[in-house]
């Protein structure tokens, strides 16, 4: 694919200039007098203490939320249906695992410690599995392209059928034609299909960087 090829040489290309930005830095620096050392730790430490925190809580916030729903499966000794949600960065899957005793639910979570779940109207059990993958419906019709307001949009088909899954963020289009190559723009308006979940990171990444506001506030 002509798009593929190019994001490949792109990235090259901003491989090389974040490291030229990164040795000038350092050379900056080391006439300084600081030593290399120091300074990739005064660079780093902030970041990996941010990184660690955020981990830390998410865990915290996790293991909080896995107590209380193995409390409320404790507290009687319904049997229970019990489905599993997949949850793909593209897509949702569920599927019918069966009947559950309390017993077998709680073995059932406690073997899978990154899952979360409820009671949905106190009566089934749903178990929700983070999956970093496009589901395989996605994968099959999954295509990325402009919105009419000219924002980045994951599409369920070829875009002209609108049929929306996610909003991501507006395009400065302006930009796009004078600094992409011939034929980039158009493919992306024709739609570009994503079939993985790296083919999906990479349209991201490659058109992030025309991004009107910052990346990060995305519209589901």
């Amino acid at each position: 694919m002509k798009f593929l090829n190019f994001n490949k040489r792109w990235k090259k290309i901003k491989r090389t200039l974040t490291t030229f930005t990164i040795c000038i830095l350092l050379a900056v620096l080391a006439g300084a007098g600081l030593p290399i050392s120091q300074m990739m730790q005064s660079l780093l430490t902030t970041g990996s203490i941010e990184v660690m925190e955020e981990d830390a809580s998410f865990e915290e916030d996790s293991t909080m939320a896995q107590a209380s729903l193995l409390q409320q499966i404790r507290s009687n000794d319904k049997l229970r249906r019990v489905f599993l949600e997949k949850k793909y960065v593209c897509g949702t899957e569920t599927m019918n695992l069966g009947n559950f005793t309390p017993e077998e639910m709680v073995t059932l979570i406690k073997q899978h410690p990154g899952w979360s779940g409820y009671i949905e109207a106190e009566s089934d059990l749903v178990v929700q599995e983070t999956v970093n993958d496009l589901s395989p419906h996605c994968k099959e019709n999954a295509y990325m392209s402009l919105d009419k307001e000219g924002n980045l949009t994951l599409f369920d088909g070829k875009p002209k059928e609108e049929k929306t899954i996610r909003t991501f963020f507006q395009l400065d289009v302006g930009s796009m034609e004078t600094s992409l190559p011939a034929g980039v723009l158009e493919q992306l308006q024709n739609g570009i299909r994503v079939q993985d979940i790296e083919e999906y990171n990479s349209v991201l990444s490659t058109f992030g960087d025309y991004a009107v506001a910052p990346v990060g506030n995305i519209i589901e």
